[in-house]
């Protein structure tokens, strides 16, 4: 079988640390990181910690790390999600699994695995991560983001690297779609092709610009057409206009087992959220039964109320990281010798070069966000 090459694995001293009923002491082991390989499919089938992240969307799908590294090594196949795994004196630790996403085609953590045994998974965590940003920068990425939650054991490790969070979210949840007394409501109506600008002017409205200069998303990402899903799942969208001009947009993805929406509103128009959410639920209300998520930003917390009255509960917080695999590069001057690299990480410009030929060092956005 033809099989896509993979990179020479990068080789890394890792410290092991048992946990605390196991005693204090800290071995090294050398481990190397590298793309997923054909030998590594099977062992990546009994990886027994995992973590589904990139919530709710993670909790939608149930998948086995081993189908995922398959679709990735298969000629002619989707490879969409680039997995980095590490292995040790011929084991298989840990993985680390992303979702190729956008047109500029950034990498979105969805699942991290590892089997240590008695010793912590944080070390590990770190160097999967620095793998996974090489692997990205030699490809092309410019920008990778994770999705963790409060309280993950995976935070230490990814803000180490350079991760940095630059807007929190709270995901609410409901076992049914919450219909009831709500029946579709007059002004809201399904998106259509010709509503894409005014959907991204709403977003570069609502939407605080240290946010909009992460995510670097155009009105492309609203046109339904060019979603690229697979098979069972539906995308759509709905929105409420006043004065000509979209004050209120939710768009939904359903999946075979669940509902996620995310919504974008004009602060001062709680009554066009409660408008827009009661028509979407009366349409997916249709639909067969299952669960349904509904993600608020930071920026969106005075909806949470409305949520509630509903009859939605908070079902977890997290924060939404970006890591950037380019750093500025400082341009030559006349008469002047100047390195080429900045420790600055942040915004790319139009000269750029990888961060990870650098020695390794705490990146300088990995303590918080700020503006690139």
């Amino acid at each position: 079988m033809h099989m896509k090459a993979v990179r020479s694995p990068n080789q890394s001293n890792v410290p092991l640390r048992p946990s605390k009923q196991h005693g204090t002491m800290e071995p090294h082991i050398p481990i190397e990181v590298r793309p997923v390989a054909l030998r590594d499919l099977i062992p990546l089938h009994g990886i027994a910690e995992r973590f589904s992240l990139d919530l709710p969307y993670g909790e939608t799908v149930d998948e086995d790390p081993m189908r995922i590294g398959l679709r990735q090594l298969v000629p002619f196949g989707r490879h969409d999600r680039p997995m980095v795994i590490a292995r040790a004196d011929r084991r298989l630790l840990g993985f680390a699994c992303f979702q190729v996403v956008g047109p500029d085609q950034r990498w979105l953590l969805s699942a991290v695995g590892a089997n240590m045994g008695i010793f912590e998974a944080d070390p590990l965590w770190e160097e999967l991560f620095r793998g996974a940003i090489v692997t990205a920068g030699l490809d092309g990425t410019k920008r990778l983001f994770a999705r963790l939650p409060l309280g993950s054991p995976v935070i230490p490790a990814a803000r180490r690297v350079g991760f940095a969070p630059y807007a929190s979210e709270s995901v609410w949840a409901s076992t049914l779609v919450p219909v009831g007394q709500w029946a579709r409501r007059r002004g809201v109506r399904r998106q259509t092709q010709g509503d894409v600008w005014s959907i991204h002017q709403l977003y570069t409205t609502v939407v605080p610009k240290q946010v909009q200069y992460a995510e670097a998303i155009t009105s492309h990402s609203w046109d339904l057409a060019a979603q690229s899903l697979p098979g069972g799942t539906r995308v759509n969208g709905w929105l409420v206009e006043s004065d000509q001009q979209v004050v209120a947009y939710a768009r939904g993805v359903s999946y075979p087992s669940a509902h996620t929406i995310e919504v974008l509103v004009m602060p001062d128009r709680r009554d066009g959220f409660r408008q827009l959410l009661a028509t979407v639920f009366a349409d997916l209300g249709q639909m067969p039964a299952r669960r349904v998520y509904v993600t608020l930003r930071g920026y969106q917390v005075e909806f949470g109320p409305v949520l509630e009255e509903f009859g939605m509960g908070l079902h977890l917080e997290q924060d939404v990281h970006i890591k950037y695999t380019t750093a500025t590069a400082v341009g030559a001057q006349s008469n002047v010798n100047l390195s080429p690299f900045s420790a600055d990480v942040k915004e790319p410009s139009a000269k750029r070069v990888p961060t990870f030929i650098k020695k390794a060092h705490p990146d300088p956005s990995s303590d918080g966000f700020g503006t690139p």
